[in-house]
């Protein structure tokens, strides 16, 4: 009962890792204005695919996690099978995983990225319900890998400029720093404001345009 169980974790396992870079591979390699037109038109196959495109950050995220779920899986399970159908033998088990490595590989990730690449229209049309599906049932391990990712980003992206920093630029301009006038209104424009106590808005620095034409 144990080997069927893991079995059929191992081919799910494959399976899900499949479909996922095979969906990537497919879902952005379309022609976006095709699909628009086919929804356009009343494809409901269409329609879910011209989704997946509009929310790409999203998409591509929960295409990732699949894959990367299936991959681990797909190791732990095949490994936990090998220690069953092979107790007392290292050798077995490591051409096993040989074996499993090279199964992921070709069936995991080549075959399907490539048959998705050739005809990625007819295909992804084909397995658009199953993406739907599958965009449903994953909703929630996505948002958890976006919001991750997003707050480590964030973090990791937050660069504080100082109006010394500014006034270094124009500045350095005098010694080769290459900004257009234009650029160097919007800096001296930002200035002022930060120092009037203003908030630096999109209208605000437009002003800026006015003063170097």
């Amino acid at each position: 009962m144990t080997i069927a169980l893991l079995a059929l974790a191992v081919l799910l396992a494959l399976l899900l890792a499949a479909f996922c870079a095979g969906a990537e591979t497919g879902i952005f390699s379309l022609n976006r204005g095709r699909i628009v037109h086919m929804a356009r038109e009343g494809s409901k196959a269409a329609m879910i695919i011209e989704r997946a495109l509009q929310e790409a950050s999203r998409t591509l995220t929960g295409l990732l996690v699949g894959n990367n779920l299936g991959s681990v899986v797909f190791s732990s399970a095949s490994a936990a099978l090998a220690e069953k159908l092979f107790p007392g033998s290292l050798a077995a088990r490591t051409a096993w995983s040989f074996c499993a490595a090279c199964t992921m590989l070709a069936l995991g990730e080549f075959t399907p990225k490539l048959l998705c690449a050739t005809r990625p229209l007819g295909r992804m049309l084909d397995l658009a319900p199953l993406y739907r599906l599958y965009a449903i049932v994953f909703a929630p391990f996505t948002s958890a890998a976006m919001f991750v990712t997003g707050r480590a980003s964030e973090k990791k992206g937050k660069v504080k400029v100082t109006p010394d920093d500014l006034l270094g630029l124009l500045r350095d301009r005098k010694n080769g720093v290459r900004l257009t006038d234009f650029e160097s209104a919007l800096i001296a424009r930002i200035l002022v404001l930060r120092k009037k106590g203003e908030a630096v808005t999109a209208e605000g620095l437009l002003k800026a345009l006015d003063e170097t034409d």
